[in-house]
């Protein structure tokens, strides 16, 4: 199949999240399966030094007044893949990130930037002459690319089938009534039953109400997101579309995450020589200049710091825990006062705990191999990599049951992995990170979790199939 997959974010590109992970292995292992796979994103600033040089250049016009719409033809670096980069400087070359300035503000003109976007996958989806190759199907993710199915709606013209996938339902791209015209978009897709969203428009709505199916990165969140607890104001919508909704749980690529290959981490190991995990956890105490003793279990956050991810309760439940030996590593930024938060427990726990904010790439791989539990305490998560990454490299995730995490973590029965709690309290985590050094001190029950967490397999290939499936079902329906 020929698939033309359109994200704001792809590895290693620009990444703020699972989103540009999930871009930047999904299609790579469709193409190992056979199809004809093109991303799209936007040329923000710095990307074009990253890729491999252009080849080709279609100029789209200048549809929204900001500026030409380029489309610059190359190939993702140290790779084969190709995609396809949307260039108008005024909207996409900024200083700070993809979404929000440097001082974190989201970028007023957003519904215009992401509309140009769409409006350029759009155009591309519909119009196969433009650039020689006519998709059999678009696969759209999130909101800021959920204006292309409005698009194609609008245009009321034959476009290949629509497959958008969910990663956050929480960020639903919905913005000001007053700044729909400049979309550009037809008047006749605000209605309940199309794009408006409690008195504004909503690019993800859009995605979902246009779209031939809709997928969300696990099982249970695609379950969860039918309730009012977990919908976000989109459930009624889902509910009324949940003959389309399927979860689907997103994959790792082991080739970037895998400990007996990773050039990022001191020292490689696998499950013949898991005892290499000690050396890690050695090197990564006396990096953040903390107690080495190595008898006492490190915890592990990697992460954004935001109540969504339930980190406010590790706060709250932590200093027992530091009390009775343990290490804390945290690697994230987000809410500012919980930023604070994690300093202030540093000043406390100087020779117990470490944390940098912002996030660097190599150091997560240090972390995920030095650790010996990552904590994921989410009130919700849609899927969830970490805990993933996590359960490769030996390292015991303790979740909250939500989500991916309920997908992916199990602590009883034969694929026993980590340690769950229920309650999104710090009483249940605090309670479930005990029973974590509990198992810790008994190095065979310990040892055997550490095992079983490694012989799983979420590799995209072993997910490929599923997705190959959905994509055939929209032509045999």
């Amino acid at each position: 199949m020929k698939i033309l997959f359109a994200a704001s974010e792809i590895y290693p590109l620009i990444k703020t999240g699972g989103l540009a992970d999930v871009a930047g292995a999904l299609p790579v292992a469709l193409r190992k399966k056979g199809h004809d796979v093109k991303l799209i994103m936007p040329a923000y600033q710095g990307i074009l030094q990253k890729v491999a040089p252009i080849q080709l250049t279609i100029n789209l016009g200048n549809p929204f007044g900001a500026g030409d719409l380029l489309l610059l033809e190359t190939h993702i670096p140290q790779s084969d893949t190709p995609i396809w980069l949307v260039q108008c400087q005024s909207l996409f070359e900024r200083e700070g990130g993809p979404y929000a300035d440097k001082n974190g503000n989201d970028f007023h003109d957003n519904h215009l930037r992401f509309a140009a976007l769409s409006w350029a996958i759009a155009r591309i989806a519909q119009d196969g002459k433009l650039i020689d190759w006519q998709a059999d199907l678009v696969h759209l993710n999130d909101w800021q690319t959920g204006f292309t199915a409005a698009y194609l709606k609008s245009w009321q013209q034959a476009h290949p089938p629509i497959v958008t996938t969910v990663h956050n339902l929480r960020y639903n791209g919905s913005f000001d009534m007053g700044q729909f015209s400049e979309t550009q978009l037809s008047p006749s897709l605000l209605s309940m039953h199309g794009m408006e969203f409690y008195g504004r428009f909503s690019a993800l709505k859009a995605g979902l109400v246009y779209a031939d199916a809709i997928t969300t990165v696990s099982p249970t969140y695609a379950r969860e997101i039918l309730t009012p607890e977990y919908g976000d104001g989109l459930d009624g919508t889902l509910k009324a579309l949940e003959g389309k909704l399927v979860g689907i749980l997103n994959g790792v690529d082991y080739e970037q995450w895998s400990p007996d290959q990773d050039p990022l981490i001191p020292h490689a190991y696998q499950i013949n020589n898991i005892e290499q995990k000690q050396a890690n956890k050695l090197a990564l105490l006396q990096e953040n200049g903390l107690s080495d003793d190595l008898t006492h279990p490190i915890f592990g956050i990697v992460s954004r710091l935001t109540e969504q991810k339930g980190l406010d309760l590790v706060l709250a439940a932590m200093p027992s825990l530091l009390e009775k030996g343990a290490r804390l590593i945290v690697l994230g930024s987000g809410d500012k006062a919980l930023e604070s938060g994690y300093q202030r427990l540093q000043e406390n726990y100087p020779t117990q705990v470490s944390v940098r904010i912002g996030y660097f790439e190599d150091y997560s791989h240090r972390i995920q191999a030095g650790i010996d539990a990552l904590l994921i305490p989410s009130r919700f998560e849609p899927c969830g990599l970490t805990q993933l990454y996590a359960l490769k490299y030996g390292t015991l995730p303790v979740v909250r049951q939500t989500g991916g995490l309920a997908d992916t973590v199990f602590e009883e029965g034969d694929q026993a992995n980590g340690f769950v709690f229920q309650d999104a309290t710090s009483e249940a985590l605090g309670a479930a990170m005990e029973r974590c050094m509990d198992a810790f001190y008994n190095t065979d029950q310990w040892r055997k979790k550490q095992i079983t967490a490694m012989q799983q397999d979420h590799s995209w290939e072993a997910v490929t199939d599923q997705w190959t499936n959905l994509y055939h079902s929209l032509f045999t329906a």
